[in-house]
């Protein structure tokens, strides 16, 4: 496995941000990128099967995302300050790179920025929600992120463990069942 970070903003417009390997999905039209997602049991069986780990809170909107891959990369202090809620652990299969996007870019080829190159293998992913406007260097003056501010996610990537993994869509709360 190699080591990393990378710190991207991330827009969506269809309700939630993910990581995924993208040599399952490739779509010829937009119809069929449409298709598949609108039939929710399609997602789920993308999580299920490790091919897609969202970053969802539950709507549209743009967030700073930091992506953190190693044998154990942990939140820095001043995140584990801010931390709001954490994942359980899902799982993504790895062919040598992931992408980083909203779930509109599934299917489309991400920008080489996005790409993750965690190497090929199964790995642990944990999302971390941080409430970065808490701490007092995130903000500047007029109220808005200042340069060295906190991502909205941190995302650790980490050697499978075995399991056992979320599957569910929304990132933070009780498994269902």
């Amino acid at each position: 496995m190699t080591e990393g970070e990378l710190s991207r903003v991330v827009r969506t417009n269809a309700g939630l941000c993910a990581m995924w390997q993208p040599e399952s999905f490739d779509f010829a039209e937009f119809e069929d990128w449409e298709d598949w997602v609108t039939d929710h049991s399609n997602v789920a069986d993308a999580i299920r099967n490790g091919l897609l780990v969202p970053l969802n809170v539950g709507g549209d909107g743009v967030w700073q995302i930091l992506v953190r891959w190693g044998e154990n990369p942990r939140l820095a202090e001043s995140e584990q300050r801010v931390l709001l809620v954490s994942s359980e652990p899902y799982l993504v299969v790895s062919k040598g790179r992931l992408e980083l996007g909203g779930l509109e870019d599934v299917g489309e080829t991400s920008p080489k920025d996005n790409v993750i190159p965690v190497g090929e293998g199964r790995f642990q992913v944990e999302a971390h929600l941080i409430d970065w406007k808490a701490d007092p260097g995130s903000v500047d003056p007029s109220g808005k992120p200042a340069a060295a501010a906190l991502p909205d996610f941190v995302v650790l990537i980490r050697p499978d463990a075995g399991g056992p993994y979320r599957t569910e869509i929304s990132s933070f709360g009780r498994p269902a069942g």
